[in-house]
């Protein structure tokens, strides 16, 4: 629950959408059916089957353009066959010609299922007793049918592409846009990205002054994105750790540590909206680093305090 929290709320942060979208394709579909699937790619490549496929070949055609993707369900009891004479039927009514038509065995049978594209059930359905496929092709355009009967009800999938060379969409020589996140938005996105993918988020920004506890200025913008972070996942709690260095021994600094924790923790709680108790800290010292201690820029890093998930 924790994770999936976590998720919900990055997928805000970020701005995620979906949209639906429905379709009417001009080759139509068996009377009663329904659609229960359907994705469109501006562009993209498709293995058409053109030949029986056998363990040592799957003879494909592999086409590029707009490429949809349909899949319809039929209650009652039309057969594979009445699906593929009708789409046969109305194929060749708008142009097409007939690359290849099989059933069951004839098609390959396990190599076929096993190596066609299929969309995923429950969506589509598929039964190796009782299929049927089509492959036609007209000037710039073709399409695969693959009809198949389970549990009493028909299933027709339908990929579509229509041949066309790949859109422009590079933008003129230097005018690519620039990022658009401002730099607090990018910092707010990449806790709630650690969290929920790794348990645990470094707060880099935050400073103290020298062998104390004491909250620098410039902690504020960071410590203000963690606790958009807490308002958005009210119903969790978190640890916060501190870390140092290996400069001196380890008790002063595991000493040190939790009272940074501390400062931070007391500093996100009286934020508006977070609330008491959410936040316990810990200090560890110099017990987990990130980095070498042989180097000052690997003690900087090793330097810190983590939101962690209990």
């Amino acid at each position: 629950m924790i994770r999936v929290a976590l998720a919900l709320a990055l997928a805000l942060l970020a701005g995620a959408a979906a949209a639906q979208e429905e379709a009417a394709p001009e080759f139509g579909a068996l009377e009663g059916a329904e659609l229960s699937h359907f994705l469109t790619r501006s562009f993209d490549d498709y293995a058409l089957p053109v030949g029986r496929f056998t363990r040592e070949g799957k003879p494909v055609r592999v086409v590029e353009g707009a490429v949809r993707e349909f899949v319809y369900r039929l209650e009652g009891e039309t057969s594979t066959l009445e699906a593929i004479r009708n789409y046969g039927r109305r194929f060749e009514e708008l142009g097409y010609d007939i690359l290849f038509e099989c059933a069951g065995d004839e098609c390959g049978g396990f190599d076929f299922r096993f190596g066609v594209y299929l969309v995923e059930p429950p969506a589509m359905r598929f039964d190796l007793a009782d299929f049927r496929y089509l492959a036609v092709e007209a000037e710039g355009r073709a399409a695969s049918v693959i009809a198949s009967r389970q549990g009493g009800r028909l299933y027709v999938q339908i990929v579509a592409v229509a041949g066309e060379d790949a859109p422009e969409r590079m933008t003129p020589a230097g005018a690519a846009p620039p990022p658009r996140a401002k730099p607090g938005e990018a910092r707010l996105f990449e806790i709630a990205r650690r969290l929920t993918e790794d348990g645990a988020a470094p707060l880099d920004g935050i400073a103290f002054e020298a062998g104390s506890a004491q909250l620098t200025a410039e902690s504020g913008p960071v410590l203000d994105e963690v606790a958009k972070v807490l308002r958005a996942n009210p119903d969790l709690s978190f640890l916060v750790v501190g870390h140092t260095d290996n400069e001196g021994a380890l008790t002063p600094n595991i000493a040190l540590s939790l009272k940074r924790a501390e400062a931070v923790a007391a500093r996100l709680e009286a934020a508006e909206g977070v609330g008491a108790g959410r936040l316990i800290p810990y200090g560890v010292g110099f017990l987990a680093p990130r980095a070498s201690n042989m180097s000052e820029e690997g003690r900087a890093l090793n330097r810190r305090v983590e939101l962690v998930l209990p």
